[in-house]
């Protein structure tokens, strides 16, 4: 029994490590709901990741120009393999999406390393964070060890073409290790995104207005006089 339960566990961190709901309400009134999900390799589904006490608070995080994220020094021994970007729920059906699914895989030199994710959103060159990833562990170069957002712009997103950064964090130091952005993933660039307060079906109301013609009012007026002829 106790080998049973020990391959469930496993088999359960294997396909998904994390997933929960988190809300960003930045003084700026933006607010974003992510859904969070975090893959590990099936032969390292039962390590467990530091606990980190740590973590930059979201609130903490100042807007940045795209130049001071992409110049930011990084390190050799990481990189993002790639990322990949879904738009869905347009309700007014102008082109413009209120919810998204963000996937990155990013790599190490290292067999194991420990770290979490800073994802930003921007336009005209200007990015400001919306989400700080949970702490994970990335395993050199497996394609297993990605992350998954599910996220809602909730509101205070006009209507506008976004662009993405995210940003690796070591979760010992908090050195920035790498980062990608729209220069280096079209992926992540020109996004038709809006927020749900943006995003409203239009309706319409539709008024019916029935006039009488001239043989209907004759009609009406002969019947009157059958009545009255009738009531003699």
């Amino acid at each position: 029994m106790k080998n049973q339960r020990v391959t469930q566990t496993i088999l359960a961190a294997t396909l998904m490590s994390l997933s929960f709901i988190a809300f960003s309400s930045p003084a700026s009134g933006k607010e974003v709901s992510v859904s969070e999900t975090i893959n590990t390799p099936e032969l390292n589904a039962a390590d467990n990741v530091p606990t980190r006490v740590k973590k930059k608070d979201l609130s903490s995080i100042a807007g940045k120009s795209g130049e001071q994220l992409r110049t930011a020094t990084h390190s050799v021994d990481y990189w993002f393999y790639d990322a990949w970007m879904t738009l869905y729920t347009d309700r007014d059906y102008d082109g413009y999406y209120a919810s998204f699914d963000l996937e990155f895989d990013a790599d190490t030199n290292y067999y194991q390393a420990p770290v979490y994710a800073i994802i930003y959103l921007g336009t005209n060159d200007y990015y400001e964070a919306f989400h700080v990833t949970s702490v994970f562990n990335l395993y050199s170069d497996s394609s297993d060890d990605s992350v998954l957002l599910e996220s809602e712009l909730v509101s205070g997103y006009p209507s506008n073409d976004y662009d993405i950064l995210i940003e690796l964090i070591d979760a010992q130091t908090d050195q920035v290790l790498a980062t990608i952005d729209a220069y280096e993933d079209a992926d992540l660039s020109y996004q038709s995104m809006e927020s749900f307060d943006y995003d409203r079906p239009v309706t319409s109301e539709v008024v019916v207005e029935t006039h009488a013609g001239s043989w209907s009012v004759w009609m009406s007026l002969g019947l009157l006089g059958l009545i009255l002829w009738r009531r003699r």
